[in-house]
């Protein structure tokens, strides 16, 4: 376990020595490489928005550390047995930041909202199959057209926060009103936002260890865009928490004066995928052998430096039916002999190479990771040629090489990250992430776990990764992911991150 991870799973476990340090009324300054681009959560798209939007408003539900449901706005709950309806019972003594009391009337509110099509909220589709949203006295109730497993996990998320109804001013305005542990002072688009404590907040969330309001009494999120600057900021204490680089974050991880974090409940991860329509690769044999080829251990080591970990399942650790030794059973692992043994069995030798294109783009720690993989292949009998483009076109390129059947091959990297293992919909169901659908089986399983709740639907999302990894269609690689790190002082005590690289300042305090 890394420095990183060590102090991480302390914050999160409450194993450290500091948390008995008195509250201190202080203004804690943290610095963000981006702003924000609106405050209004049905309107955002983007993390760094939502990381704001999800300290001003709380969720109906909580989710712990393995991606349960717990209380949040809601003190309990009732699944009706067809999984079609969904009855919130809400927690009174709830105060907006405007001093009025949230009630039902807000959820109601909040849900028709995001729903109008005038709203143009582009999460929309995580809300699910809703057909209505009713209050009759302190219940709220949610009836869908067909049954939606994910729900409750978005419900916990920062894609379905609960708004006050007084967010939206008379003339359809918006200024965010929530119920959240801290609430607006300003907003300096591209300079800084400052906020408040919330001093009526009652924390119920389980990641969160403080039961009331924050500890500090002013946040303040200060944009530099240059990462070298940041770090100047932190080294000279103008700001007490950033945003590093990979290379700054592994210097800093080895220096007792400062903390490093990574978002290891981000749901983010790695995976090598491939055009399994085109010969060889549409062997699962050959995918399986190239996926033993591969180093995970060294990637997170060294292209990663030591800041993230190799990983097995197809969904990230911490997801709903992620299980990492049965997902280490059902895949491969490093095993350059095998590899080689299968891939020569087949034809494929150091001297007539299995000849692929390794398709990327290019992310901090991704650039290295594919050095060393290229190197990798080489030892088993895969000549690859490495072809690196920006984002956009990669994903542009791979849309149309996933649905080729003749041609060079591809072996291809890709990142992806949510609050549901429901995302491996996305990705595999037809057409599928950049058409790499799978079709037929896997569509129809697909399908089904979104109509399961609990034990049911662990067990249909794990036969689904099982599948995956068996057949070879995926080789995850690391998680949780690239570039969600931060770095404080050793003064900074209580720090946290949730779930898809939401940051948690409830519990922090500043010592002396």
């Amino acid at each position: 376990m890394t420095n990183a991870s060590k102090t991480l799973f302390a914050l999160l476990t409450g194993a450290t020595a500091l948390t008995a340090l008195p509250a201190m009324a202080a203004t804690l300054t943290v610095a963000r490489g981006v702003d924000a681009d609106g405050l209004d959560p049905q309107q955002v798209s983007t993390t760094q928005s939502s990381q704001i939007t999800n300290l001003l408003f709380d969720t109906l539900v909580t989710l712990d550390a393995s991606g349960v449901a717990h209380p949040g706005l809601a003190e309990s709950w009732e699944i009706s047995d067809d999984n079609l309806s969904y009855a919130f019972t809400i927690r009174e003594g709830i105060t907006c930041h405007d001093g009025s009391a949230f009630t039902p009337e807000d959820v109601v509110f909040t849900f028709d909202r995001a729903r109008d099509p005038e709203t143009k909220n582009p999460r929309l589709a995580q809300y699910g199959p809703i057909e209505s949203v009713t209050a009759e006295g302190n219940v709220v109730t949610v009836t869908m057209t067909e049954p939606y497993g994910p729900f409750m996990s978005y419900l916990g998320s920062f894609s379905i926060p609960m708004m006050c109804q007084s967010s939206v001013t008379a003339d359809g305005g918006f200024e965010p009103v929530g119920t959240g542990p801290f609430k607006l002072v300003d907003w300096s688009r591209n300079d800084h936002i400052t906020l408040a404590a919330n001093d009526a907040y009652q924390n119920v969330n389980p990641l969160i260890e403080n039961p009331g309001r924050p500890y500090v009494d002013e946040l303040k999120l200060v944009v530099i865009p240059e990462a070298v600057a940041r770090m100047a900021a932190l080294r000279s204490g103008e700001v007490d928490l950033a945003e590093p680089s990979l290379e700054e974050a592994a210097l800093l991880d080895s220096d007792p004066a400062f903390r490093v974090y990574s978002a290891d409940l981000s749901g983010q991860q790695v995976l090598t995928a491939f055009t399994w329509k085109i010969p060889p690769l549409d062997n699962p044999d050959v995918r399986r052998a190239i996926g033993m080829g591969l180093d995970r251990d060294s990637y997170a080591m060294i292209a990663y430096e030591g800041l993230v970990s190799p990983t097995t399942c197809p969904a990230a650790p911490g997801l709903i039916g992620v299980d990492l030794e049965k997902c280490a059973e059902w895949g491969v692992s490093y095993d350059p002999d095998a590899a080689r043994e299968i891939l020569e069995g087949l034809g494929y030798t150091q001297d007539s190479p299995l000849e692929v294109k390794l398709s990327v783009h290019a992310l901090p720690g991704f650039d290295q990771m594919h050095q060393m993989m290229q190197q990798n292949l080489a030892e088993i009998g895969v000549k690859a040629e490495l072809e690196t483009r920006e984002v956009a076109a990669f994903f542009d390129h791979m849309s149309q090489e996933n649905m080729r059947t003749e041609g060079t091959p591809v072996v291809w990297t890709m990142g992806y990250s949510g609050v549901d293992s429901d995302y491996m919909t996305t990705m595999w169901k037809t057409p599928g992430f950049v058409n790499m659908g799978l079709g037929g089986e896997m569509d129809a399983m697909l399908d089904e776990q979104r109509t399961l709740t609990g034990d049911a639907r662990v067990e249909k999302l794990q036969e689904i990764q099982k599948i995956l990894l068996e057949e070879g269609y995926a080789v995850p690689l690391v998680s949780p992911g690239w570039n969600w790190l931060w770095a404080s002082s050793d003064k900074i005590d209580g720090f946290k991150t949730g779930f898809v690289a939401s940051i948690l300042f409830n519990d922090v305090k500043i010592a002396e």
